[in-house]
């Protein structure tokens, strides 16, 4: 779950000004690959991806085509021509948000009226983006760049740790249970899983991709994380270095108290192997967000948006994460009160991006 972040932002505020001044000309090198059943949108340079976005795709009667295209048509604050109905301007009810980018036919890339879509299989084949999202692609890519739409391999494998399936959405893939067996197999996790378990697993994924594992699992903001997890009947304890990595996090061992510190604050931790694991509950507790659990599965899951400074995690105290997030100006400055929005941040001095794959926004100082 790592994200070039430095990368992204140079190449952005590089293309801006270009784009502004050359129009919609083609940008050699880059192109947008998106993955249907992955319900994601990749802007790539190259072979690099630079960024996720996560998206909304077309429902099982209306798929998503796949195919090798380009950005055909551009439009701002675009109309929406639907077959049978009158023309639905810009505004509140039209479903397009504020963006379009025309990659085939009457299909393209767009924003959205309804944040909750994302993630889904809702439209009639058009690909639905946070209006946010949709704007800072727009801004980088212009007509003529390659659009790659895939139905790409539904299994994916994280070492030795899981296997996770997602969902066939349209019905495409063959002995679709067999192959998740058999990559199971291979990775030395399938004689591990009791076959009760494993029964949950394949009728969960009916609804929603699944993480196979041995442990319990745990995912961030519909994301797997790790399944380096202890689970000793009362708390699930979970590989410190993966949360202090995706948090920016500092979780370290109290030889005096025998017990996991946070934030200068002690939280329930053990040792095994080497390795340092906290209580989920406990961190969740410290950070925010919400825990809930599919017990039948051992899937753990962490709802939280929240903001890093620098790299290091600042607060969960972010208000309308999915349309225009804001937080608490004093966080960064405390001698301003109120809360602002990204855009209010970067006058004051302070670069931003959203990741809303992960769920978190990323905020640099900038340089003098």
């Amino acid at each position: 779950m790592k994200i070039n972040v430095a990368l992204f932002l140079l190449i952005f505020l590089l293309i801006l000004p270009i784009n502004a001044v050359a129009g919609d000309k083609p940008d050699v090198g880059y192109s947008i690959v998106i993955d249907v059943p992955r319900y994601s949108l990749t802007l790539m340079d190259g072979e690099v991806p630079l960024k996720t976005y996560p998206i909304a795709v077309g429902k099982p009667a209306a798929q998503t085509p796949t195919g090798s295209y380009s950005i055909i048509n551009k439009a701002v604050n675009p109309t929406w021509h639907p077959n049978s109905r009158n023309p639905v301007p810009p505004g509140p009810a039209n479903p397009l948000g504020i963006r379009w980018l025309g990659f085939y036919g009457g299909y393209g890339i767009h924003g959205n009226n309804d944040p909750s879509s994302i993630g889904k299989s809702i439209s009639l084949g058009c690909i639905r983006m946070y209006n946010y999202d949709v704007s800072e692609l727009y801004s980088v890519v212009g007509i003529g760049i390659p659009v790659e739409v895939v139905y790409g391999n539904l299994i994916e494998t994280f070492g030795e740790e899981a296997v996770v399936a997602y969902r066939d959405i349209y019905s495409k893939e063959k002995g679709f249970r067999d192959k998740i067996l058999e990559q199971l197999t291979a990775a030395g996790i399938l004689e591990k899983i009791p076959e009760k378990k494993l029964e949950n697993m394949f009728l969960a994924l009916r609804n929603g991709k699944v993480a196979f594992a041995e442990n319990w699992i745990l995912t961030v903001n519909g994301e797997f994380l790790t399944s380096d997890t202890i689970y000793d009947r009362t708390m699930i304890f979970v590989n410190c270095d993966s949360l202090n990595e995706f948090f920016g996090i500092s979780i370290e061992w109290n030889d005096a108290a025998l017990t996991g510190r946070l934030m200068g604050r002690p939280i329930s931790a053990v040792r095994r192997d080497g390795k340092l694991y906290a209580s989920i509950a406990d961190v969740a507790a410290m950070l925010g967000g919400r825990l809930w659990a599919r017990v039948s599965i051992e899937e753990l899951n962490y709802e939280i948006n929240f903001a890093k400074l620098d790299g290091r995690f600042l607060t969960s105290d972010v208000g309308n994460f999915k349309v225009n997030p804001d937080m608490d100006l004093s966080l960064l400055k405390p001698e301003k009160q109120g809360r602002v929005n990204l855009a209010s941040l970067e006058e004051e001095g302070f670069t931003c991006q959203i990741h809303s794959k992960y769920g978190y926004i990323e905020i640099m100082h900038n340089l003098p």
